[in-house]
């Protein structure tokens, strides 16, 4: 991928610092004299600048190990999914390899090409699923139709393969985001620990889309100023699912990416629009009206389903990442979505604000600098989020322990490893898993503390690097 397309290098890693561009300033922010979106492996006098424009190995014992673990991790994840093969049908947890392919993918794709809604009682009942599936965009659906239409066996092979595609791909966007220009040893690094990940485990294992997300959220960041359609297209992927497109593009709007916002609401609203219209129009047997009413009180119902499961639920799940889920769940009481809309605005008003004044002086340093923690952790800690979507952390934690980046190399150190202990918590918390917590016995008080750590370390970690990323009022240094 050029250098240009990502937004940590708007100029080449091997560009000196500008003469005149003044040093961090006491609180860590970035130099006012970069370029917006520059990389800080600016300077050519460091011994670390990569200057290779096409992806090599530096350290070949890094991605020995790294390729090593790998193959380890790919290999046991395999391994569990054939052994706790899930045979397409009702739920059972001890048995769920590929259960989120079969029940959010395969067969609800299937039904739509059919003109059947994914989100009906009738779907529920006459196909093999554990329930229909839960409100979010068919834009996804369609994505995956390739697979849908072969037999199954094959549409999962196929399905696996493509997920570690992603994987890859993440790890190489990843890798390079962070300033490590097409270093393969560092993106196979990246990889390995993704595939031990809590979310990267349990996406190759039960089949669903997260990479599909992640990658598109991370792309639609990067290229939203210098590549807006582009973006928008990525955005279009990531309106498959509510959760991720609306405080994402609350906080992109902060960030100044209006164009790109624009042009991925025409697409998504489009990609939403014509498949729902197609299933409204064989619900309501050709009457469009009617099934469009017919539609509507499905989603409703499904939601109702949806809500009412243990996992799900934000004062019984214990993969829940939202800072609501963690209120609701000392609370004892789940108050419903009017309240958690409103918990989001307020939850993304400081982070917008800080991504606004970056934005107007300058400042932005990409996926995984300041820039990237702000936006991924708002996204995650303002509304409804699974343990699996702690994946979007990958770029920020890179770049804070890369160190290619002004922001994160003149940070203090002991707020840096903060950070990264913060937001890396809910990729390893075993505590919260449903393994753990079934096999000890538990009071309600501890079980309530394990399940709350990844909100909670989240929501201290937004505060933190919004209060760190806070520009300074010096004056604004020309690059010119």
């Amino acid at each position: 991928m050029p250098a240009s397309d990502i937004a940590t290098d708007k100029t080449a890693a091997t560009d000196p610092l500008p003469a005149n561009a003044t040093q961090a300033d006491s609180s860590g922010s970035e130099s006012h004299g970069l370029n917006r979106c520059e990389t800080a492996s600016e300077n050519n006098t460091r011994t670390d600048v990569d200057n290779h424009d096409h992806w090599h190995i530096r350290n070949r014992p890094l991605a020995i190990i790294a390729a090593i673990m790998l193959t380890i991790g790919l290999c046991g994840t395999l391994y569990r999914t054939i052994k706790k093969y899930q045979v397409p049908g009702p739920f059972t947890p001890d048995k769920q390899g590929l259960c989120d392919f079969h029940n959010g993918i395969y067969f609800p794709t299937r039904a739509v090409l059919a003109g059947e809604s994914p989100y009906s009682d009738a779907y529920a009942a006459k196909y093999p699923v554990a329930r229909q599936i839960p409100f979010f965009s068919p834009v996804i659906l369609l994505l995956h139709s390739p697979l849908a239409i072969l037999p199954l066996h094959l549409g999962e092979a196929l399905n696996m393969l493509l997920q570690i595609a992603i994987l890859f791909a993440i790890a190489g966007l990843v890798a390079h985001a962070a300033g490590f220009r097409y270093r393969l040893d560092v993106a196979l690094a990246v990889a390995a620990v993704i595939i031990f990940t809590r979310g990267g485990h349990i996406t190759l294992f039960n089949g669903y889309f997260t990479f599909q997300l992640v990658l598109a959220t991370f792309l639609s960041v990067a290229w939203a100023e210098r590549r807006p359609i582009s973006s928008a297209w990525m955005l279009m992927i990531v309106s498959a699912k509510p959760t991720y497109i609306l405080p994402l593009g609350f906080l992109m709007l902060a960030r100044g990416n209006v164009r790109a916002l624009t042009y991925g609401a025409v697409l998504s609203i489009a990609a939403a629009v014509l498949p729902l219209g197609w299933i409204a129009y064989h619900e309501g047997d050709g009457n469009l009206g009617e099934g469009v009413s017919i539609l509507i009180e499905q989603i409703v119902d499904t939601q109702e389903v949806h809500r009412s499961m243990e996992d799900e639920s934000p004062v019984f799940s214990w993969t829940r990442l939202d800072l609501f889920a963690i209120i609701a769940k000392w609370a004892g009481n789940d108050p419903g979505d009017l309240p958690h809309l409103l918990a989001m605005f307020g939850l993304l008003a400081f982070p917008m604000l800080v991504l606004y004044r970056r934005m107007r002086r300058g400042i932005d340093d990409g996926i995984a600098g300041w820039t990237g923690a702000i936006l991924m952790l708002g996204l995650l800690v303002s509304l409804y989020h699974q343990s699996y979507d702690s994946l979007l952390l990958t770029a920020p934690i890179a770049g804070a322990i890369g160190l290619r980046l002004t922001a994160w190399r003149d940070l203090n150190g002991w707020v840096r490893w903060s950070l990264i202990g913060l937001m890396a918590l809910p990729a390893f918390n075993y505590l919260s898993t449903r393994t753990f917590l079934n096999r000890f016995e538990m009071s309600e008080t501890t079980t309530r503390i394990f399940t709350s750590l990844n909100g909670v370390s989240l929501a201290i970690a937004l505060l933190l690097i919004c209060i760190v990323a806070w520009p300074a009022k010096s004056p604004r240094v020309s690059s010119e």
